[in-house]
């Protein structure tokens, strides 16, 4: 969890990240976020907060309907927030935000077709196409997480099998790797283990790690051509934990852009790494306050 004070530039004035607390009531999570945003702004007045938050959410209400990776409960977060602090709060979808920000920030060019993809705890899509963030109907467009790559494929949360999430996220990898060691397969890697754990482990030629990580990774990389099929865009950013795995991740990826996306569509789509590293949220939630409350930061600066 991250908070930021941004002036009225746009710039980074004090920070603070901590850890997300386990407690999955709705009180637990909603205490740390007033700490960390209190403790980010110093008591100073705000004149409006951007927020970049795991969905499912509507963020024209700011509400997040149970989201699976943080709490049991619906969580009123914009309300909440701007009853705390005294200001107007905008709520969108992390990925949405984090494509914000690479798209303003993140030194991908003039381009004005980009899609972020965050590989953490779990998976989702931000689309920025013809200048634009594209969040749909409903305001949940970009649940690449939850699109269905295998259906023998484990079983997810969601209620389905095979899900891009539940392959490719950290907790799914580890969780994988997990279930393979229980099983008495040999591997260098101990109990318990963590997808930084089967990364390393997989760089160093471990056959378990290997092949946990690289079928994630493969996965991964089916989901990025289905997106370019869908969208065309002209850059593909990957962040997020499992994003840290550098060309271990990205040249699998780009391999099966190569292998099946179709020559004219995948022609020339850049698939890099975030250029804002692990602040792209936090930049693009300030730019995301900036632009709903009329600071508008412009694109490039």
């Amino acid at each position: 969890m991250r908070a930021a004070l941004a002036d009225e530039r746009g710039a980074v004035l004090e920070r603070r990240e901590v850890l997300t607390v386990r407690d999955r009531e709705m009180e637990a999570l909603v205490r740390q976020i007033y700490d960390v945003a209190g403790e980010a702004t110093g008591g100073e007045a705000v004149a409006a907060i951007g927020v970049g938050a795991p969905g499912p959410l509507d963020a024209r209400t700011g509400v997040l309907y149970h989201p699976v990776n943080l709490s049991n409960d619906d969580i009123p977060l914009k309300e909440l927030l701007e009853r705390r602090f005294g200001a107007p709060a905008f709520v969108q979808n992390d990925a949405n935000v984090a494509a914000l920000g690479e798209w303003l920030h993140g030194g991908h060019g003039q381009t004005e077709h980009l899609i972020y993809i965050t590989v953490s705890t779990g998976v989702g899509a931000g689309i920025i196409s013809h200048g634009r963030l594209i969040d749909g109907f409903n305001t949940t467009a970009g649940e690449i997480g939850h699109t269905i790559i295998d259906p023998d494929g484990p079983p997810c949360p969601g209620g389905h099998r095979g899900c891009v999430e539940i392959i490719c996220s950290g907790t799914s990898i580890a969780r994988a790797a997990h279930e393979q060691l229980e099983a008495g397969r040999a591997s260098s890697l101990r109990l318990p283990v963590t997808a930084e754990d089967v990364t390393a482990a997989a760089r160093e030629g471990d056959e378990l790690a290997g092949e946990v990580f690289f079928h994630a990774a493969d996965t991964l990389g089916l989901a990025v051509v289905n997106l370019i099929h869908l969208l065309s865009p002209e850059v593909v950013v990957i962040g997020g934990g499992v994003s840290q795995a550098g060309d271990l991740l990205f040249d699998r990826v780009r391999a099966q852009v190569q292998r099946y996306a179709m020559p004219l569509t995948g022609r020339g789509v850049r698939i890099v790494p975030p250029g804002l590293g692990q602040d792209a949220g936090l930049v693009g939630a300030v730019a995301l306050a900036m632009r709903q409350s009329g600071l508008e930061a412009t694109h490039g600066t």
